[in-house]
């Protein structure tokens, strides 16, 4: 905890209360200068009352900003069932990704083998040496089972199950094909 405890004192002042945690919180930027922070606090005690057994508490942090305060109970079923209308969502949600998990994009540049092509992808790195943008490619074999890519498409394959040796991509789309602008 200790290691931890100069984060927690910029967040929330842990300093004076070493028994406190907070959830993962968003730092929203409020009318003045400094960050309004949106989040809930765990603290636990022990309760006399409770012959000393250790309870936990949960505080909201009340929210300056008008946009991400909206009481709950005046919202419809309609409106709380469509998680986008929730006030602050897409500050604590990201939006859906264009790309599939794991999807590369990249040229055919092979299609000699029978429902199979080779996808040539390239990455670019900068060198911090000579500060200069270097390109680093790297090919992998797709299925590709209609045989519907030609060399030079700029596709965007995706990982699958293990098919062959070499092949654990599949072809998910033609992005552009050859000889097409834009």
């Amino acid at each position: 905890m200790a290691m931890f405890r100069p984060l927690l004192r910029g967040i929330v002042g842990a300093s004076n209360m070493p028994r406190t945690m907070a959830a993962p919180s968003i730092f929203a930027k409020s009318h003045s200068s400094q960050a309004a922070v949106v989040g809930r606090f765990f603290s636990t005690a022990p309760d006399p009352a409770d012959g000393g057994a250790i309870t936990t508490t949960t505080t909201n942090q009340s929210l300056s900003s008008s946009r991400l305060y909206e009481d709950f109970s005046k919202m419809s079923n309609e409106e709380l069932a469509e998680a986008s209308t929730i006030p602050g969502w897409d500050l604590i949600h990201s939006p859906p990704r264009n790309f599939p998990r794991g999807a590369l994009v990249g040229t055919v540049v092979s299609t000699r083998m029978q429902k199979t092509v080779n996808v040539a992808v390239d990455r670019y790195r900068i060198v911090p040496k000579i500060r200069k943008r270097q390109r680093y490619t790297r090919k992998f074999f797709a299925h590709d089972e209609n045989e519907v890519a030609n060399m030079g498409d700029l596709v965007m394959i995706t990982p699958c199950h293990r098919i062959s040796k070499f092949k654990h991509f599949m072809l998910r789309e033609i992005i552009r094909p050859k000889g097409q602008l834009s």
